[in-house]
């Protein structure tokens, strides 16, 4: 096993986002590429190859779950990447511009293009484009159940599940699309991929793989012996062309560039130049990410490999197009998607209950708390009140008392000065409520009656009224006995 730890020197490299991991092995190799967020794109934190040659499923499971034990993932997105040698595909034509016709169509036809039955295969396509109004050309893509239930029953007993299964050489038209930045729109381009024992001819147009052929011949071949390959990997390579050109998919591609474990295979560009007769671009994939020097030394221990189809695929799978996922897989993904929506709503809708008991309880206590306290400050308050009422009610009837005492004498010589000189009271009474009385003896009634006229006008008196008055001849004159009473004003007043 060889490890390549890629690790981007950053502080923030670490934040948030979460890590993937590229899957790609066939009955030889095994790759594996761990890719984490970093500061502003994503790094590639490791990569790993096996020769997993005689190796059983049991023993792949093992060495990826000892692999990914030792990564420490936390909930990592695997990606499961098909090599084109493992692919099934077919250029075809479909009468219909409808997606959902195209796909009813292709799901009725594509048994015709293999050997297995349509419940043998899994299949998608690559709309390349609309021609003659009605028809869409398509690029079949077709792989066999067996080979992706093996990789999800690996990956299952090492304990994580696929969260998706792409298309290898969309990944390389990801990269020559938005990495390369070569325009495919007016002119078709087409990459040569070399892998370990593979390689990968694609003709890319509108930034869509139009063409995907797998050759049997690859870095191994042509660094070991190339003398033997050399001429048959240009052959290959012709014929690929040429299949691409009797298909009349597109126009012919202008350019091919030549990518993947190409650094020990000197002057493969200008072999192919002569054979193809087209300009041959070479591009070190590698050069195109984020990696320090001492790491190409590492990367130099696997020059027969390449990680491109899996870094490309991983970082370019937003604009990947097909997905192998079995139907049941997706099914079973969706149910679980929405088990999570569930239960993090019931978790939302536990934690606002929560939350709002909370608040409610919060204000209970605090009112409880503040109404205490009130009680509190009540209690020295009222003992204070009775006090301060005690205190008052004495203070009132200090002040009555004080306020009455001599009114008996203000009365007295209220009435000494009304009474004039033919008037003799005798009898004078009044009490605690304002009744008041006075009776006595006057020379004529008119007398009497002036002194109920004064009496009224005093501020001391009020209802006054002659209660009876007498004639009668004392010492021979006329004189009249009279009573008065009245109400005290003032002591009412007080």
């Amino acid at each position: 096993m060889h490890g390549i730890d890629i690790r981007k020197i950053n502080p923030l490299s670490g934040m948030g986002g979460r890590e993937f991991i590229g899957v790609d092995f066939n009955s030889n190799t095994l790759k594996v590429a761990h890719l984490r967020p970093g500061y502003n794109k994503m790094e590639i934190a490791h990569l790993f190859s096996w020769d997993i040659s005689g190796f059983s499923d049991e023993d792949i499971s093992k060495l990826l779950k000892a692999t990914f034990s030792d990564l420490k993932l936390k909930n990592p997105c695997i990606i499961n990447v098909v090599p084109s040698n493992l692919v099934i595909t077919k250029n075809i034509e479909i009468p219909s511009s409808d997606s959902q016709e195209i796909k009813e169509i292709i799901n009725l036809q594509a048994g015709r293009h293999t050997p297995y039955s349509r419940e043998e295969i899994i299949v998608d396509y690559i709309d390349i484009g609309t021609y003659k109004h009605k028809y869409s050309k398509i690029l079949l893509v077709i792989v066999t159940r067996g080979a992706i239930k093996r990789q999800f029953d690996v990956l299952v007993k090492a304990g994580f599940g696929l969260d998706n299964i792409l298309f290898a050489p969309e990944g390389l038209v990801w990269f020559v699309s938005k990495i390369l930045k070569l325009e495919t729109v007016k002119s078709p381009r087409s990459i040569v991929h070399i892998d370990e024992s593979i390689t990968d001819f694609v003709v890319i147009f509108n930034d869509r793989a139009v063409f995907v052929r797998s050759i049997p011949i690859g870095a191994q071949h042509l660094i070991n012996e190339r003398d033997r390959y050399e001429a048959k990997f240009v052959e290959e390579l012709k014929r690929s062309l040429e299949a691409y050109q009797s298909e009349s998919i597109e126009k012919d591609p202008d350019m091919v560039v030549l990518s993947g474990a190409v650094e020990e295979i000197k002057n493969l560009d200008v072999a192919l130049n002569k054979g193809l007769h087209l300009p041959v671009k070479v591009e070190q994939y590698y050069k195109h990410f984020s990696i320090a020097g001492a790491v190409l030394e590492k990367i130099s221990i696997d020059k027969h490999l390449s990680f491109l189809n899996v870094i490309a695929s991983i970082l370019g799978r937003e604009d990947i197009k097909v997905n192998l996922m079995p139907e049941e897989a997706i099914l079973n993904k969706s149910v679980e998607e929405r088990g999570r929506d569930l239960i993090r709503t019931g978790i939302l809708v536990l934690t606002l209950f929560v939350l709002v008991c909370f608040i409610l309880v919060s204000k209970i206590y605090f009112k409880n708390s503040y109404l205490a306290r009130l009680s509190v400050k009540e209690q020295k308050l009222s003992k204070e009140a009775d006090i301060l009422e005690k205190n008052f009610t004495e203070i009132g009837l200090v002040r009555k008392y004080l306020s009455g005492r001599g009114y008996s004498l203000e009365v007295l010589n209220e009435l000494y000065s009304l009474i004039s000189l033919d008037i003799e009271a005798g009898d004078i009474k009044f009490d605690d409520q304002g009744r008041f009385s006075v009776r006595g003896i006057a020379n004529s009634m008119s007398a009497v009656f002036s002194f109920v006229d004064r009496m009224e006008k005093s501020k001391y008196f009020k209802d006054v009224k002659t209660k009876y008055t007498t004639k009668r001849k004392e010492v021979g004159r006329d004189v009249t006995d009279f009573e008065i009473i009245a109400a005290l004003e003032k002591e009412k007043e007080q």
